[in-house]
């Protein structure tokens, strides 16, 4: 997936990437012809992202 991000303003740039990368995986989707693999698909990227985010959280906090 590349390098690590390390730092408060890399680790933002990863968050916001990866939400864009949602959106557009989200918005390509028809909600007519979606099934449970899909929404599972959907759900493992969110929970991946939270954990992601989690992570950085607690870096953040040690640097305060």
């Amino acid at each position: 997936m590349g390098k690590a991000a390390d730092n408060k303003v890399d680790q933002f740039r990863y968050v916001k990437n990866r939400i864009q990368m949602l959106n557009e995986v989200v918005s390509s989707m028809d909600p007519d012809h979606m099934d449970m693999g899909d929404y599972n698909r959907v759900l493992e990227m969110i929970e991946q992202l939270q954990l992601k985010m989690t992570r950085f959280k607690q870096d953040w906090q040690k640097d305060e």
